[in-house]
C-alpha cells in the first residue's frame, strides 16, 4: 500500500477530479513536491521560527509562531473555502496530488504522515498532523515574509 492510497481512495469516493503530480520522494529541489514545499514554507513559515521545523513544518502552528485556527474550527473554516485547485502533500514529501476545483474532505484515523492541503496559490493551508486528535488540525491564511 502506497502512502497516498488512503487519500486517493477518499478523493475517488468524493468524486474529486485529481492529478498525481509526483508519486515518490525525489531528493532534488526541482521536484514538484520540493517546489511546492518551498512555496509553502515561504508563505506560512517565512522568517518565523519554531522548534523542529526541519522535521515537522506544522510546528510553526503548534508552537504559536504564526496565526492559525485549530481543531473543529479549523476544519469548518477549511471546508467553507471556495472550490478551487488545491495541492496535497505529506511531510516525508513522497507525493503531490492536485485536486481540481474542489475542497476535499480529508479524514484520517490511522496514519503516520502529516498531511498538508493548500490553495494552489498558497492563500491558505489546512494541516492534519500525525498527532490528531490530540493536536490539530490547523488552518491558516498565508502571511508573506
Amino acid at each position: 500500500m502506497e502512502p497516498e492510497d488512503n487519500i486517493i481512495k477518499q478523493l475517488q469516493e468524493q468524486n474529486v477530479e485529481f492529478n498525481i503530480l509526483q508519486k515518490e520522494y525525489i531528493k532534488d529541489e526541482t521536484s514538484e513536491v520540493s517546489k511546492t514545499v518551498k512555496k509553502w514554507k515561504d508563505k506560512f513559515i517565512a522568517n518565523r521560527e519554531a522548534p523542529h521545523l526541519d522535521y515537522y513544518l506544522w510546528h510553526i502552528f503548534s508552537y504559536g509562531a504564526t496565526k492559525y485556527i485549530e481543531g473543529e474550527k479549523a476544519t469548518k473554516e477549511y471546508l467553507k473555502q471556495f472550490k478551487t485547485n488545491v495541492l496535497i502533500f505529506n511531510e516525508p514529501q513522497q507525493y503531490l496530488i492536485e485536486c481540481l476545483n474542489a475542497i476535499p474532505n480529508i479524514e484520517m484515523d490511522d496514519f503516520f504522515d502529516d498531511i498538508y492541503v493548500c490553495h494552489h496559490n498558497m492563500k491558505w493551508t489546512y494541516v492534519i498532523p500525525h498527532e490528531i486528535p490530540e493536536i490539530g488540525p490547523y488552518f491558516s491564511i498565508g502571511q508573506a515574509k
